[in-house]
């Protein structure tokens, strides 16, 4: 039966220490039910192919616990307020860029991504469709430098330190008014208001900020 979960995690494409679907998801996908599901996780655990985080989630491989790769130095050298510093510069112009190139298919893929994250959700549910979001919006952008640099940064943000601060600080009321936060996000791609997304992502991160390090 592992055979099924290593197959869907070659098919797609989930490196080692990326986050798996949530186990709901999961089971949904691989036509399990969840105790099978369980059962066939701790499995790989115990073999040291998944390692699992109370509260984060299912990660390939030794995930956020595990030793960095090679082209992870950059989680030792770095602080939560650069990274919310280099977000802010980033983010912005890589939403006004996926506002003007975002495809009808990508705008519906935002939405599905939406509509399964909704709280009230797990903490580890929540982090894997926050996760997509940011993602799917980077990669509308079409510009591969900008897709690497923010790669960088979600890496980052993959690590202990950061769980630990997001276990600290996202309560169901904070995860609510960054899910409304993606919806202006959205709205803004789909009216193609280069201006107002901009606007929406610099507001999504400063809130996120403020959350996280305090005012």
């Amino acid at each position: 039966m592992a055979n099924i979960l290593e197959d869907f995690i070659d098919a797609n494409g989930i490196a080692e220490g990326e986050r798996l679907p949530p186990e709901r998801e999961l089971a949904e996908k691989l036509g399990l039910p969840r105790s099978a599901l369980r059962k066939l996780l701790a499995e790989m655990e115990a073999n040291g192919k998944l390692s699992r985080h109370v509260g984060r989630g299912t990660f390939v491989g030794y995930g956020a616990s595990g030793p960095a790769p090679r082209g992870n130095q950059m989680e030792i050298r770095t602080f939560p307020a650069e990274v919310f510093e280099t977000r802010l510069i980033v983010e912005p112009e890589i939403v006004s860029l996926a506002a003007q190139r975002i495809s009808p298919p990508e705008l519906d893929e935002l939405e599905r991504i939406l509509m399964r994250g909704a709280p009230p959700i797990t903490l580890g549910e929540f982090e894997y469709w926050d996760s997509k979001f940011h993602k799917a919006v980077v990669a509308a952008c079409r510009n591969a430098l900008l897709i690497a640099i923010y790669e960088q940064i979600d890496i980052v943000r993959a690590g202990k330190l950061w769980g630990r601060l997001k276990e600290n600080s996202l309560t169901q009321e904070r995860m609510a008014t960054y899910h409304h936060q993606h919806q202006d996000i959205l709205g803004a791609l789909r009216d193609r208001d280069v201006a107002r997304a901009a606007s929406a992502m610099r507001d999504h991160i400063l809130t996120a900020r403020t959350g996280i390090l305090g005012s």
